[in-house]
């Protein structure tokens, strides 16, 4: 093997990994851009996770709670970014796990709260109501949030309302 090709590996990856949280397979796939040899890549990998500066179950768990709060994403819109990013099904999966139903629906209110328009105490048009929630059903659905999630959204947002 190759001592000169394996330190250039190892010092790309720590830059690469140095930047921001990376799963294992984002590693790889920034090692074979620059056309690292497969063998060199998977010394290198393993030597990260060896060390601990690579672990995806880690990666997940903090991802979750990261866009899960930050960005206000439900689960299938995490599970869908961690796919992405090469994690693997078990590690998704254990930290989508640790994700309640209830801080899923608070998070979903409070992507809600700020779009909804509609207020009938305002004198609104009650014809618009249906359009209204069509587009937070929608734009929730894109944040990731199940439907059951967004039909409990939209029940307490119409509440008192219609």
């Amino acid at each position: 093997m190759d001592t000169q090709a394996l330190e250039a590996a190892r010092a790309v990856a720590s830059r690469f990994i140095g930047y921001a949280a990376r799963s294992r397979a984002e590693v790889v796939r920034r090692l074979e851009r620059d056309e690292v040899a497969p063998e060199i890549i998977e010394r290198v990998v393993g030597e990260l996770e060896a060390q601990g500066w690579l672990d995806d179950a880690q990666f997940a768990q903090n991802w979750v709670a990261d866009r899960a709060d930050r960005k206000r994403y439900g689960r299938t819109r995490l599970a869908a970014e961690l796919r992405n990013r090469g994690v693997e099904k078990e590690a998704t999966e254990a930290a989508l796990g640790e994700v309640t139903e209830e801080e899923e629906l608070e998070r979903a209110r409070a992507a809600a709260r700020p779009r909804w328009r509609f207020d009938a105490a305002e004198g609104a048009d009650a014809g618009a109501l249906p359009a209204e929630k069509r587009k937070i059903a929608n734009y929730l659905q894109r944040r990731g949030f199940s439907w059951h999630i967004i039909t409990q959204v939209l029940a307490e947002l119409t509440e008192n309302r219609e």
